[in-house]
């Protein structure tokens, strides 16, 4: 089951991420994605009363959203969790009239296999590498910018 998340989900998806220290490694890291737990909007997947992933996002301008933060606890990857978390806020963008969809993650030039995997599982959910952001965390940490279009308006005519 998808819903909305909530304050008293907060310490459980921070133990989501401490459970997955190859991609959550960094203590800042934890701490900015709980602040966003706690101040964002987002979902939670959950099985039987126990949450089991989470997406956090943010939205700056009225043609788009942001996942800030997402994860799976690692014994749910590979059952479909993330897809959900994703089209759930998928379909809430499109509710709010917003045309694009962006994601941030390490770029291809990191050698890590589980960020070839999250770059594959975005792809396959739509979306499409717009940017390297190489300065954005820093040299050590290239920023690959996603996004995915939901579908726009029906741009103005212009009359000659």
């Amino acid at each position: 089951m998808i819903r909305p998340l909530s304050h008293v989900d907060v310490d459980r998806c921070e133990a989501i991420m401490r459970g997955l220290p190859e991609w959550f490694g960094l203590e800042e890291g934890i701490a900015e994605a709980r602040g966003c737990l706690e101040t964002q909007h987002g979902f939670v997947a959950e099985e039987d009363g126990e949450v089991l992933g989470f997406l956090t996002c943010a939205a700056e301008l009225p043609e788009s959203a942001e996942i800030t933060w997402m994860a799976v606890a690692a014994g749910a990857h590979r059952r479909g969790l993330g897809r959900a978390l994703v089209e759930a806020l998928v379909s809430k963008a499109r509710e709010e009239g917003r045309e694009l969809l962006l994601v941030k993650t390490l770029a291809d030039s990191d050698p890590s296999p589980e960020y070839a995997a999250t770059r594959a599982f975005y792809r396959s959910m739509g979306f499409r590498p717009l940017a390297v952001l190489p300065d954005l965390w820093g040299p050590a940490n290239p920023c690959l910018l996603m996004v995915r279009p939901l579908g726009s308006p029906k741009p103005p005519s212009y009359v000659a």
